[in-house]
């Protein structure tokens, strides 16, 4: 559900443009395991059936992790849109939140300057730097809620590692350093009194650095198949909201490895 509202969210920002574009769909099952949210120490596994859908065009990408739209380029700078997304967390399933509200779904939607040292953005082998600022949204699709901002400066790094014929073997390497307000971090970490416990105290977090992460992945496409997997690391340990009793570890790590047979494959203008 979280890529549908994606794509239709950037489908309204980026006008339609008569421009070769690639559209792949199929079908596969995605494992993964995944922190209840940056500092916890209990973790969610997945393994789910999933669509697999990748767009590509002049204006707009659409795959497995995320959703682009570019909206300006002059030389090597590229102006983007892009958006990601986070799972829900039931406060009941983790021991530091029991008896706190659930976390919803959060939507994060916004603005991406990068500059790129190598390649352009459709280029299978490319270096880039950038800054992203992006507004979260937290829902439980009943109703819709601000919670501020997060934004930071990061670079990734994408190479093709192999290819024969229509098969390809690449790797991407992405470390981001990241900040939020004060609003988005109370709504992972802030604690009230109706909230606090004998084993929870207050807690009011305030605005600034907000951990950094590093990421690997890899993947191996062909017309009719796709292998993907990656590893996250993220480093807490320095974050302005490191003293919440909701964070009981400094580091966190992602992993997921995923399978899709591609059914529906067109190239056109």
């Amino acid at each position: 559900m979280n890529k549908a509202m994606v794509l239709c969210v950037l489908l309204l920002l980026c006008p339609a443009v008569k421009a070769a574009s690639e559209l792949e769909l199929g079908a596969g099952i995605f494992t993964t395991s995944l922190p209840h949210y940056l500092g916890s120490s209990e973790h969610n596994n997945y393994t789910l059936p999933l669509p697999y859908v990748r767009y590509r065009s002049e204006r707009m990408c659409v795959d497995r992790n995320s959703a682009v739209g570019y909206l300006w380029q002059n030389d090597n700078w590229h102006l983007d849109v892009s958006a990601t997304a986070s799972l829900a967390v039931d406060s009941k399933d983790n021991q530091a939140r029991s008896g706190m509200d659930d976390l919803d779904w959060v939507f994060e939607l916004g603005p991406a300057l990068d500059y790129y040292f190598a390649g352009q953005p459709r280029s299978s082998n490319s270096l880039k730097s950038g800054l992203f600022v992006r507004k979260a949204l937290a829902t439980d699709f009943s109703s819709i809620d601000d919670i501020g901002f997060r934004m930071g400066p990061y670079m990734q790094w994408q190479q093709l590692v192999w290819q024969k014929a229509e098969q390809t073997v690449s790797v991407t390497a992405r470390g981001a350093v990241n900040f939020a307000t004060s609003q988005y971090v109370d709504y992972f970490y802030g604690v009230g009194a109706q909230q606090a416990t004998a084993g929870r105290g207050e807690y009011d977090p305030k605005s600034g650095y907000s951990g950094s992460e590093l990421s690997l992945g890899v993947n191996y496409d062909s017309k009719r198949w796709w292998v993907g997997g990656f590893v996250k690391y993220y480093r807490i340990k320095d974050a302005v909201w490191r003293d919440s009793p909701l964070v009981e570890r400094h580091h966190n790590l992602a992993f997921g490895i995923g399978l899709a047979w591609k059914f529906y494959n067109v190239e056109g203008n």
